[in-house]
């Protein structure tokens, strides 16, 4: 663009060189030729006439050429600016993070897209000419800034005080996203402004930080645990270095605080087993049982144990490994490794004997084969995210799976995974609990509690509620009842010379009785809301919800249908041959300043009157009120 501006500029300028020399030509001839007629004075000559003429006209072509190559110019100034312009526009919309320029008032000057999108309550205000004061003021009102919250005023002066003036980058919150801000004043005393969203690094901090948090935590339960075992213990890492090593070893031997000092247990050249045990004693005579590991990774475990007493008393000793393996063998804890594919390539014996499978037949497969169909999709997309760098949030977190024994049975157990780093590939070590015994205790101590809370809350002889469910059933209907303003509507029912029944048939028949009159109001009160209860004794209650007096009257109407057709015998009934019941209805509204035992109270009263009246009938409490 630079080229082609100045190509314009080189060609305005050719005419007019030329023109204003032969103008200036022609001026000085003409000059000279009335500089030689006034020496000699002389009339001039009569062509200097025409051509002062002719000379006129050429100057005043030259600066008519002059003006065109300045508009030239200045339209080729215009275009220049425009497309730089247009550059800088295009590139300050391409940035990646908000971009704003503020003049000397702090009034916005221009801003991109991006900035707008970062600040989308604030997208309308961000208008070239805004002061910034309003654009802040308009986000503490809406409460977009959290550190700024119950503070609004002393924020906003400290934010404009430091504007322009900060050396280093800040950080701020806004509508739940972070953003990097960094600004700076330029000479001319305008405020260039770049905010990037660094909401996702904030995050991964935080996350970091926890994970951090929580390796620390581990470490130091680790240390605390190994300190806390009755034997000695020391780990070395694959260059022989003293990596930890726990209180009681410290006190048999002080140096082996300080970093590689060498250690008791055989060098890593001499442990070429999995597995090296020897007897040594120390110079105050302690004699220790070394037992030393070497894991995959080629760290070396080794385990000391103050065998002094057993030293010469090997049956003794013996009976003591046998116990410690007897005691390791029921620990019921078991540890698997498996490499970034999922194989199986180390267990011990206790996950033999958890899944039933022999190490060999596991050893060399996909660990999957273990678990569940569900489980298996859900183990192969963990690796696939794992790998991909996005599943490392579940390292070191048990979580609860279902596993499959050798035989099909279904296993219940806890899983926690944690990476182990290698040079070459990736392993993972898996410590495993079973939670199988534990999974059917509490099935079968939920099933339990479900029963006691069902027999809490039932009649035993006739599974009906009882009064304990009534009461509470009663107060949560009857504080609906006022919430909604609909009626609500009890039956107290009395089986009708019920002792004489039993004097006559016996307790036995009675309680078959009772049973049969229960399943009667059952059938009655069947809406999905009714609740039917034993009072006590020959005493029960049908409670209706949503139920008004019309409705109440109908289900004692059908119920003592149902019971007449039950026709239950009872030759020692004054009234009938056959069980009959007396009932006291109560449908009302509930209102505030009652209670429902005022209610229970009037189905009480009402069922008295039904008794005075000779029983066999239905009485309404709206029946005891005067005319």
């Amino acid at each position: 663009m630079a080229a082609v501006f100045a190509h314009h500029k080189q060609a305005s300028r050719a005419v007019p060189r030329w023109l204003g020399l032969a103008a200036a030509l022609g001026l000085a001839a003409l000059g000279l030729a009335c500089w030689q007629a006034g020496a000699v004075r002389q009339t001039p000559p009569a062509f200097v006439a025409p051509l002062l003429v002719l000379l006129l006209a050429g100057l005043c072509l030259c600066l008519l050429g002059l003006w065109h190559a300045w508009q030239r110019k200045l339209a080729a100034a215009q275009s220049y600016r425009q497309g730089v312009q247009q550059i800088l526009t295009e590139a300050i919309e391409a940035m990646p993070a908000g971009f704003e320029l503020w003049d000397k008032h702090d009034h916005l000057v221009i801003c991109n897209q991006r900035l707008r999108e970062q600040y989308p309550s604030l997208a309308d205000l961000l208008v070239p000419g805004v002061p910034l004061h309003k654009v802040l003021e308009h986000a503490l009102q809406n409460g977009a800034i959290p550190g700024a919250i119950g503070n609004e005023t002393r924020w906003l002066e400290q934010r404009l005080a430091r504007r322009g003036h900060q050396q280093q980058p800040v950080v701020e919150e806004y509508g739940g996203r972070w953003t990097h801000i960094h600004e700076r004043r330029t000479p001319s005393g305008f405020t260039v402004g770049i905010r990037l969203d660094v909401s996702e690094l904030i995050l991964t901090q935080q996350a970091l930080a926890e994970a951090k948090a929580q390796a620390q935590h581990d470490r130091q339960l680790l240390e605390r645990a190994i300190d806390a075992m009755p034997a000695g213990i020391e780990i070395y890492d694959e260059h022989e270095r003293l990596v930890m090593a726990n209180q009681r070893l410290a006190d048999w031997q002080p140096r082996l605080q300080q970093a590689g000092t060498p250690r008791l247990a055989p060098t890593a050249q001499q442990a070429d087993s999995q597995d090296r045990t020897q007897l040594s004693q120390l110079p105050d005579g302690l004699w220790l049982k070394t037992s030393q590991t070497r894991t995959p990774e080629g760290f070396v475990l080794t385990v000391h144990q103050d065998v002094s007493d057993l030293v010469h008393q090997e049956q003794a000793l013996k009976a003591s490994q046998a116990q410690l393996q007897a005691i390791i063998g029921t620990a019921g804890v078991s540890i698997i490794t498996i490499d970034g594919s999922g194989i199986i390539l180390s267990c011990n014996l206790a996950v033999e004997r958890l899944f039933g499978y022999s190490r060999g037949e596991m050893l060399g497969h996909n660990v999957s084969m273990l678990m569940l169909d569900k489980e298996r999709l859900a183990h192969d997309e963990y690796l696939l995210r794992f790998a991909r760098g996005q599943g490392g949030r579940l390292m070191n977190q048990p979580r609860e799976l279902q596993a499959r024994h050798r035989s099909g049975m279904t296993l219940t157990v806890q899983l926690a995974v944690t990476e182990v780093p290698e040079q070459q590939e990736r392993l993972f070590v898996g410590v495993i609990s079973d939670l199988t015994d534990r999974k059917q205790f509490e099935q079968e101590l939920q099933r339990v509690n479900e029963q006691l809370l069902r027999l809490s809350t039932t009649d035993s002889l006739t599974e009906l509620a009882n009064r304990r469910l009534l009461m509470q059933r009663l107060e949560e209907e009857w504080r609906r009842g006022l919430r909604s303003h609909q009626s609500l509507a009890l039956l107290l029912i009395d089986v009708d010379y019920f002792k004489l029944y039993n004097d006559h048939y016996g307790h036995q028949a009675g309680d078959s009785c009772l049973l049969t009159v229960a399943q009667v109001l059952r059938n009655a009160a069947n809406r999905p809301g009714d609740l039917v209860a034993r009072y006590g004794g020959e005493e029960f209650v049908v409670l209706l919800a949503q139920t008004d007096e019309a409705g109440m009257q109908a289900v004692a109407a059908r119920l003592r249908e149902l019971l007449a057709a039950a026709a239950i015998e009872h030759k020692g009934s004054p009234l009938r041959p056959s069980v009959t019941v007396s009932i006291g209805m109560c449908s009302c509204p509930p209102t505030p300043g009652t209670f429902a035992s005022q209610w229970l109270a009037q189905a009480d009263r009402a069922l008295y009157q039904a008794k005075a009246l000779g029983r066999d009938r239905a009485v309404s409490a709206l029946e005891l009120l005067p005319e």
